[in-house]
């Protein structure tokens, strides 16, 4: 838990740490009509927004500069607790539920502090003083120094993605997970089971989700028919057909799927030669 008085402290520097500006000392009314100058803040204010499956990520933080300085270790101690950023504490926002490193996290607005050490970092998720969340993870050289400190969401899959917080030489990646696929999963479930047809543009989505996430690729392939039925000169619903039939094992049927992509793109005044090469892609190593 974050000590109460540690935590009073980081939000009263926080409330003096906005940018300063410059006002002459004229008098009366000549100060009032004097305009106030505002200089840009040494450490700029970020937010960052994900969506990761269906749920909103956002992160509100500011991003300090290494200026040829230690940074961890020197700048940020090791073993003290660290608001993640400068100037006010940094504040992480779920629309859903999440897991994060393992972790089960609700939805909701909370304060992110780290304590950084050599060899592990903890990530705090804290609500009103209190942790939500406490996190460990592993912090990683890279080979080239980030200056200013960056909290990104990188490898954006389905319903998961990586918090990354990058700076210097170091890197510190924590698996960010949703339940977003389960859900989904269970009313695709109910549809099945009542043998209710999905509209076309549903099909297609039912299908592409079925294929990213390894779902039945039975089922899918009955999606997708289902969604050409009605729109036969689709070359993205083509393409799709190609990828399920490749992962069926079903070669032959790829290529043919595949190259009635490339026919549909080519009639095109100005065909889209990046989704030819993709289609390309799945008839060449079908062979």
């Amino acid at each position: 838990m974050i000590q109460p008085s540690r935590f009073r402290s980081l939000l009263l520097f926080a409330s003096f740490a906005l940018p300063f500006v410059a006002e002459p000392l004229l008098p009366g009314s000549l100060q009032a009509e004097e305009k106030k100058i505002e200089f840009p803040a040494a450490s700029q204010h970020s937010v960052v927004k994900q969506r990761v499956g269906l749920t909103d990520v956002e992160i509100d933080y500011s991003r300090p500069n290494k200026n040829d300085r230690e940074i961890f270790g020197g700048l940020v101690p090791y073993g003290r607790l660290w608001r993640t950023g400068a100037n006010a504490v940094t504040k992480i926002r779920f629309s859903h539920p999440v897991t994060l490193g393992g972790k089960e996290i609700p939805a909701g607005e909370y304060a992110l502090f780290t304590i950084p050490t050599a060899g592990e970092w903890t990530i705090i998720i804290s609500k009103d003083a209190n942790d939500a969340a406490r996190i460990t993870a592993q912090p990683e050289t890279i080979p080239v120094a980030i200056e200013t400190f960056t909290i990104e969401l990188g490898d954006v899959k389905g319903a998961s993605a990586t918090l990354n917080f990058l700076w210097d030489k170091t890197r510190v990646p924590v698996k960010l997970t949703t339940s977003d696929v389960e859900q989904v999963q269970a009313q695709l479930d109910a549809v099945i089971s009542s043998g209710t047809p999905l509209d076309p543009r549903t099909a297609y989505q039912a299908a592409a989700f079925y294929y990213d996430n390894n779902k039945d690729m039975n089922q899918a392939a009955r999606w997708i028919d289902q969604a050409l039925e009605k729109n036969p000169n689709a070359y993205f619903m083509h393409y799709k057909k190609a990828q399920i039939q490749l992962k069926l094992g079903n070669k032959k049927e790829a290529i043919a799927s595949a190259q009635k992509a490339i026919d549909i793109l080519k009639k095109d005044k100005a065909p889209d030669e990046s989704a030819i090469r993709n289609a390309q892609q799945i008839i060449d190593s079908s062979k």
